[in-house]
């Protein structure tokens, strides 16, 4: 019985916004019209700003394997130095 009476209970709240709703286009109170440009607007200006986050994060990635190939390179290269100076060293 309760869940009856609050599916009851939703549905006329939803009637009644409906009601106002009409009510108020006619009258000129809502424009549904500016409200969707908006609305169309600010999903564009997300959406351009998440696009910039990931061409960030990218660039940031490409910089960070970059560096990190770098690094590896130059351990490689002080590691066969080191090698080479233990093979003389012994020999």
């Amino acid at each position: 019985m309760k869940n009856k009476n609050l599916i009851l209970g939703i549905a006329a709240g939803v009637a009644a916004l409906a009601v106002v709703g009409i009510i108020c286009n006619k009258k000129g109170y809502i424009n549904f019209g500016n409200i969707l440009d908006k609305a169309g607007d600010i999903a564009g200006n997300v959406k351009d700003s998440i696009g910039k986050i990931k061409d960030q994060a990218l660039s940031h990635a490409e910089t960070a394997v970059s560096e990190g190939k770098n690094l590896a390179e130059k351990a490689l290269d002080t590691a066969s130095g080191l090698n080479d100076k233990a093979s003389n060293a012994t020999s």
